[in-house]
């Protein structure tokens, strides 16, 4: 259970299980389509941290009364997405630095295993097709551009998700996805300049190298690298400050 908050100001403390997020199975569907809509906003930046967001403007913008989105933004907000203030309407959480590192302890023991769990288990198909990928994300050399990133993340995507279903453990796998999606929530990928982006193509040849020579102990070490490196990348950036009523 989360701790609560100490002010009205104060964003609500993370949940000790950062990758429970809310069962929309049993929800009207009014409700799953406003809690996706502004679940996508944050995702895609439409909504950046600290920004405010009203029941009237995505009610408006879904075409639904204001009740559907009300419970959808409430799902959000226990989520830990959102903090809710009187006459404010719902402002995009802004995560913490000590919330940044908590997360990405969490994705380093889940992604780390995981990379272990491939290196034994990893065939000769998906060890060649992850090659393939990599080679297709370093085609472009190091470059930065806006195009650039958004082709290299979709194959980066790629690339994680051969390497983790590979390892062919469901429980982590489930773990691992909602670790991704607070990662694209944290904006990782803003984070790339032309070192960290060499720097990411090395980490992926050597852990091809770990795979194709089916040493665990080696994938696990160069995943959690990979990802400590992704962390400081993230806490590099200047944070959006929190609003203020």
């Amino acid at each position: 259970m989360s701790r609560p908050a100490k002010s009205n100001n104060a964003a609500p403390a993370i949940s000790p299980d950062i990758f429970s997020f809310s069962d929309l199975s049993s929800r009207p569907a009014s409700v799953q389509q406003a809690y996706a809509y502004v679940r996508q906003g944050i995702i895609t930046g439409r909504f950046p941290e600290g920004s405010r967001i009203t029941e009237k403007e995505v009610a408006e913008a879904l075409g639904l009364s204001r009740t559907p989105v009300r419970e959808g933004i409430r799902l959000l907000v226990s989520d830990g997405f959102f903090v809710l203030r009187p006459n404010a309407g719902a402002t995009v959480r802004v995560w913490s630095d000590p919330e940044v590192r908590e997360i990405y302890a969490a994705r380093i023991l889940v992604e780390s295993e995981l990379a272990a769990l491939a290196a034994e288990r990893m065939d000769a198909r998906t060890l060649e097709e992850l090659r393939q990928v990599e080679d297709e994300m370093e085609s472009r050399g190091p470059d930065v551009s806006d195009a650039n990133l958004e082709r290299i993340s979709t194959l980066n995507r790629r690339f994680h998700a051969l390497i983790y279903e590979a390892a062919g453990n469901a429980r982590l796998l489930a773990m691992r996805a909602k670790a991704v999606e607070l990662k694209v929530i944290l904006g990782t990928r803003r984070s790339y300049d032309r070192d960290r982006l060499a720097r990411t193509f090395q980490h992926h040849r050597e852990l091809i190298d770990a795979f194709t020579a089916r040493d665990p102990a080696w994938a696990r070490a160069v995943m959690h690298c990979h990802l400590r490196s992704a962390q400081y990348a993230l806490l590099e950036q200047p944070r959006a400050p929190q609003a203020r009523d």
